[in-house]
C-alpha cells in the first residue's frame, strides 16, 4: 500500500475478521503510521481496537458523522473493509438525511451501486480510497490446489463446469458464489450471503457439492473484495462439500495457513482457478 509520506491511514471498518486481517498488514509495512478505524456499531468487532490507534464508533447509515471525522482527522487516504450485512441498505429509515439526499436519484439499489456513490461523494470532499488488496496479496487465493489434496476426475468436471457458470454469474452483480453437483448448477448467492447459499444447496442436493466463490469483472476494490474464513470452512465439513474454488488473486483467505490445513485435515481440496471471459465480456 503506497502510503509512504502519509501520516495517516484511515481503515472504515465493516464487520468479522478483515479488517483487523487489513490493519495487521498495514502496520506490518508501516509502522510509524498512525491508522484511524471508523467502525460501525452493531457491525465491526471490538477486536480492532486491539490493532489500530484510534477509533470512533458511529451508526449505519450516518454518513454525515463518517464525513465530520474525517474532517476532524484531517484523514485523506481512506480503505473501506469488511461486509456492511446488505439487508441494511433496505432500511432507509436508519439513514441520516445525508444519505438519503445522495441516493435519491439512484434507480439501481445494489449494495455495490451505493457504497460507489458514497466513495465518490467522500472523494469529493478531498479524501481518497485506495485497493484494499494492496497489503494483502499473501492472503489472496492462489493458483492450482493449494493443500496439496488429489482431484479424481468426476471432481475435476465438476470444478470445470463450476467455473463456467461462475464467471458469468459474477457478472450479473447478484453474488459472488455458485454451487454445483453432478456438473448441475445447485445454487447461486443473492443477498443472503455465501454461507447460507451453502447451506441452502446442501438442503436441496446433499452432500458432495463444490463450492465456488469469483469477484465479478468490474469488481471494485475500494470497498467490495470477495473473502472466505474458517466459518465457511466449517460449514464445508459440515456438508461434506466435495471441494472450495477461488479466484486466483481476487479472494481473500482469512488464517490462510490455518484456513488451507484445516481443509487438508478435513480432506476438501481448496483450489485457485481463473476466470473464463466468454468473448462478449472481453
Amino acid at each position: 500500500m503506497d502510503v509512504v509520506g502519509k501520516e495517516k491511514l484511515c481503515i472504515i471498518a465493516g464487520n468479522r475478521f478483515l479488517p483487523i486481517l487489513l490493519a495487521q498488514r498495514v502496520k506490518e509495512k508501516n509502522k510509524n503510521l498512525e491508522v484511524v478505524a471508523i467502525c460501525f456499531k452493531g457491525e465491526t468487532s471490538r477486536n480492532i481496537c486491539k490493532v489500530v490507534d484510534k477509533t470512533y464508533w458511529i451508526n449505519v447509515g450516518n454518513l454525515r458523522d463518517l464525513k465530520d471525522i474525517l474532517s476532524k482527522e484531517n484523514l485523506r487516504k481512506c480503505v473501506m473493509v469488511g461486509q456492511v450485512n446488505p439487508l441494511k441498505i433496505f432500511k432507509r429509515k436508519v439513514w441520516d438525511d445525508e444519505l438519503t439526499s445522495l441516493v435519491e436519484s439512484i434507480k439501481d439499489f445494489r449494495p455495490h451501486t451505493i457504497f460507489g456513490k458514497i466513495i465518490e461523494y467522500l472523494e469529493k470532499e478531498g479524501t481518497t480510497f485506495i485497493d484494499s488488496t494492496l497489503c494483502l496479496q499473501d492472503d489472496m487465493a492462489d493458483i492450482g490446489i493449494m493443500n496439496d489434496l488429489d482431484l479424481d476426475e468426476t471432481l475435476v468436471k465438476d470444478i470445470n463446469f463450476g467455473v463456467k457458470i461462475v464467471s458469468s454469474f459474477v457478472d450479473l452483480d447478484v453474488g459472488q458464489t455458485v454451487a454445483v453437483k453432478s456438473r448441475s448448477t445447485v445454487a447461486l448467492e443473492s443477498l443472503e450471503g455465501t454461507n447460507s447459499t451453502i447451506l441452502r444447496a446442501y438442503r436441496l442436493a446433499g452432500r458432495g457439492c463444490t463450492v465456488l466463490k469469483f469477484s465479478k469483472k468490474k469488481q471494485d476494490l475500494r470497498f467490495d473484495v470477495p473473502v472466505v474464513g474458517i466459518s465457511t470452512l466449517k460449514i464445508l465439513k459440515a456438508i461434506k462439500a466435495n471441494s472450495l474454488v477461488l479466484e486466483k488473486n481476487k479472494v481473500i483467505i482469512l488464517q490462510k495457513t490455518k484456513f488451507l490445513s484445516l481443509a487438508k485435515m478435513w480432506g476438501i481440496p481448496i483450489v485457485g482457478k481463473e476466470k473464463i471471459c466468454s468473448k462478449s465480456n472481453e
